[in-house]
Order: C-alpha cells, then sequence, then structure tokens
C-alpha cells in the first residue's frame, strides 16, 4: 500500500513540477548504480587503476573524510576507456593511439580540473572532475530532451504531449548506457551536445513554418556549432550533419520546382555554415594530430597514415590498434556481444519504421510554411512540424545502427545510442498508448524493452566496476 501511494504521489507531482521529478528521479537512480558499483568486485582482474590512482590505496587518515570517499569513487568508475581519458586530460596524448579517445572530453576534464582543484598533479583529482562533469552533463542531457519533446509538440499541446516528454526523458535516465553515464566517459557530454543541436534544428523549423527566416538562420548556425561540439567529444557527432545535407537537398529540389533563388539560396548558405562547424569539430583534433605527427622534425620516420591520400590518425588508430573496418567484427567468438547489443539496435530500427509509419507523406518545410493549420499526427502528440524534425532525426540514427552493426565494435552500441532522441520516443508513446487504453499489461515488447534497459543497467554496473565486459 505505501509503495502504491508513493507511485501515485510521484504520478500526480510529475504533472504539477516535471523537471523537479525527474531530478528526483535521476538523483534515485544514480544512487542505485553507484550502490551496486560500490558492492562490486574490486579491483578485478586488471590492476590499471591502482597503478594510475596510487593516492586510491594509500593511508587516507590525513585526508578529509569527502575526500577520502571521491578518491574511493574516482577508483571504482576509472575502468576501460576512463583510464585513458584520465591520463590524457591530466598529461595530453603522448602516443599514437591515444589520440582515438575523445579530444573534446580529455580539454574538458583538464579545464574542469585546474578549476576545481588548481594545478595538481594527481590524476585522481582529473577522474573526479570528469565524473562531476559527466552526471552534470547527464542531468542537463535530460532537461534538454524534455524541453526538446515538448518542442515538437509544441502545436498540438495536450496532457498526452506532457507525459510522453516526461517519459521520454525518465527513459534517457536509465538508458541502457548505465554507469557508462556516470564514470570520466564522455558519452554525457556528447548527449547534452547533440541534444542541444537537435532542439536548436528543430527550433529552426518552427521558426521557418512562422515565416521567423531571421530566428530560422541564428537557430540552424547555432544547431551546426553544438553539433561540432558534439564531434570533438564523439567522432558520431559528425553524423548529425547529415540533417544539414537533407536540407540542402530539399532547397535544390524546392529551387527546381518552385524557384525563388535569393530565398532558397539564403537558407543553403545558412545551411552550409552550420555544416561546416559539424566538420571542424571532428576535423580539428585530426589537423592537431597531423601537425605534431607528420610536419614535426623530431621523428626518424613518418607515421604511415601521414602518406594516406586522407591522412587521419583517427581512421588509422581505429583499424590499426582496435581492429574496427567492414565486418572485421564479425567472428564466431564475437556472436555473443551481436546478442547483448541486438535489443538495441532492434529498438533503433523499430523506432525509425513507427516515425516513417505517422503520415504517408511528410510534408517538406515548403509545404509547413504554406499550410501550419495541420496540427498533429495519428499519434495524437507529435506535430506535424516536430514530425519533419523527428524524420530527419532517424536518419544519424539509422545511419549509426547500420555502422555499429556493421564496422563498430558492436556493444558500444548500448552507449553510444544515448544521445539520439527518437527511440525514447517511440517507447514512451508506445508505453503512453497502452496505458490509456487501460490495459493490464503494456503491449509486450515495449514491456521487455524497459524490463532489459534495467537490468542491463545495473548488470552492467556490476561488471564494469570489476573490470569485466561488456564495455
Amino acid at each position: 500500500m505505501t509503495s502504491k501511494w508513493l507511485v501515485n504521489v510521484f504520478a500526480a507531482w510529475q504533472v504539477e513540477r516535471p523537471k523537479a521529478s525527474l531530478i528526483v528521479l535521476f538523483i534515485t537512480w544514480k544512487l542505485v548504480l553507484l550502490s551496486v558499483a560500490c558492492t562490486s568486485p574490486y579491483p578485478g582482474y586488471d590492476t590499471s587503476t591502482r597503478l594510475l590512482l596510487p593516492n586510491e590505496t594509500s593511508d587516507t587518515k590525513d585526508q578529509h573524510v569527502i575526500g577520502s570517499l571521491f578518491i574511493a569513487l574516482a577508483g571504482k568508475l576509472t575502468r576501460w576507456d576512463a583510464i585513458y581519458f584520465a591520463q590524457i586530460s591530466h598529461r595530453g596524448a603522448l602516443f599514437e593511439q591515444e589520440w582515438a579517445f575523445s579530444w573534446g572530453f580529455a580539454k574538458l576534464l583538464n579545464v574542469l580540473g585546474r578549476s576545481l582543484f588548481g594545478p595538481h598533479d594527481e590524476v585522481a583529482l582529473t577522474a573526479i572532475a570528469g565524473i562531476l562533469a559527466s552526471n552534470i552533463s547527464h542531468l542537463l542531457s535530460v532537461l534538454v530532451l524534455y524541453q526538446m519533446s515538448i518542442l515538437i509538440a509544441a502545436s498540438s499541446p495536450s496532457t498526452r504531449c506532457s507525459r510522453v516528454a516526461f517519459g521520454s526523458a525518465s527513459l534517457h535516465v536509465i538508458s541502457p548506457a548505465g554507469l557508462f553515464l556516470s564514470a570520466p566517459y564522455a558519452e554525457s557530454s556528447f548527449s547534452v551536445m547533440n541534444f542541444a543541436g537537435l532542439y536548436m534544428y528543430a527550433y529552426s523549423l518552427q521558426a521557418h513554418a512562422n515565416h521567423g527566416a531571421s530566428l530560422r538562420d541564428v537557430s540552424i548556425v547555432l544547431s551546426g556549432l553544438f553539433f561540432g561540439v558534439a564531434a570533438t567529444l564523439r567522432s558520431n557527432g559528425l553524423l548529425s550533419g547529415l540533417l544539414f545535407c537533407f536540407d540542402i537537398f530539399e532547397c535544390a529540389l524546392d529551387l527546381f520546382r518552385f524557384g525563388e533563388l535569393a530565398k532558397n539560396l539564403r537558407r543553403s548558405i545558412f545551411l552550409v555554415i552550420a555544416g561546416c562547424f559539424t566538420g571542424i569539430g571532428f576535423l580539428f583534433p585530426q589537423y592537431l594530430a597531423y601537425r605534431e605527427f607528420c610536419t614535426a622534425t623530431g621523428f626518424q620516420q613518418q607515421p604511415i597514415w601521414c602518406a594516406r591520400t586522407i591522412p587521419s590518425i583517427y581512421t588509422w588508430v581505429q583499424r590499426h590498434y582496435w581492429n574496427v573496418g567492414l565486418f572485421r567484427y564479425w567472428t564466431i567468438s564475437n556472436a555473443p556481444l551481436f546478442l547483448l547489443a541486438a535489443p538495441m539496435l532492434l529498438i533503433m530500427i523499430l523506432s525509425a519504421l513507427w516515425i516513417r509509419s505517422q503520415v504517408e507523406n511528410v510534408p517538406s518545410v515548403k509545404q509547413l510554411e504554406a499550410d501550419t493549420s495541420r496540427a498533429s499526427t495519428q499519434d495524437g502528440w507529435i506535430s506535424l512540424v516536430g514530425l519533419a524534425s523527428a524524420r530527419r532525426f532517424a536518419v544519424p540514427q539509422l545511419v549509426l545502427g547500420v555502422l555499429a552493426l556493421t564496422n563498430y565494435h558492436v556493444q558500444i552500441i548500448t552507449r553510444i545510442s544515448s544521445g539520439y532522441p527518437l527511440w525514447y520516443w517511440w517507447l514512451a508513446s508506445k508505453i503512453d498508448a497502452q496505458r490509456s487504453l487501460r490495459l493490464a499489461k503494456w503491449d509486450i515488447p515495449v514491456e521487455w524493452a524497459v524490463k532489459w534497459m534495467v537490468l542491463y543497467s545495473l548488470i552492467q554496473a556490476g561488471l564494469f566496476t570489476a573490470f569485466l565486459p561488456p564495455a
């Protein structure tokens, strides 16, 4: 009875104070994951963390209690790639393979660590800065996703819109990325930057449909800036630039069908500027690496990749050191990892098919500008202007899913998918639709999906802390 009462109170509070409710849910879930992490066997089979953070195992009787807790927490969460991030952030990238790890996130940790703790020689403090950055970024991305969900439903306001927006943000809290969104990893920072870019992109379409060309152009450029920052954090941020390619193609079609050269040329120019900002975010770290390895005189022999047609250290390192490439991961020994990734890949595909099924013909931006009276889709919560955005969002999500299946270490899809909103909207809308029909249970696939998210995150938290795969 008590638990049911608490659920009813929370449900009522979510309507009146959705953001406060999301913060409460966020804190509760983080405490659950950290409890699992703290009770996990330690240090696991790999002692890299103890070698990197020697202060973690030193005598702490002279340290402040809170400081000791943070050092211990850093020891628990600095695992796998987080070891690279903490070390690179602390002393810079020294070796070729270290350039595969997020340049932007390493710089963020370096600046944040020095701002919080001043100049220091302890990698543990850099790791603590990474933990703070990840958790704050995750909370911000939850709130940005909520606002974006409200935005795309702005022309069809209803209680259902609010429920789906709240549900989507709640699902992002319990994302299968799990403890990776708390550890010194780039996933949380990427999510908030990518969500911010997608928000500005959706806002630009709203402005365009309401004849606000100047506001549209500014929003598009800001979207490109956010995507550029996201691309410095994770290379898949570059995929968001496909949105601008889509719109440039649409401008060309509109020019061919309707004329209006000046109008379409103006929009295309701002789209190109936004796309350039996105591309720069990916290319700038590549340029820094090229200047260090390919133009410096201190090397007896230049690395092989310097002589390539496209001298990218990132693609070279991924292929040479981590065996990333087309079908390279398709081995019998990796079959269990494909099984682990299968639920997330299936969710991403089904959500893309769902958004395509909402209307037979998605209106172009030109058509939305001419007819803003069409308010909503058959799903009942997303507006047609919002649908124009969501259908575009399916493109980078699908491309990411295909790349994960064919090129990447496939198991990482469970964490890098956290920065894409479409599948959250699909799950949240399905859950709300089933609840609205007052069925005893949700649609079975949706029920399994949510249970899988929770169980996967909890199990992964224990395995991650013990330095066990999947990572």
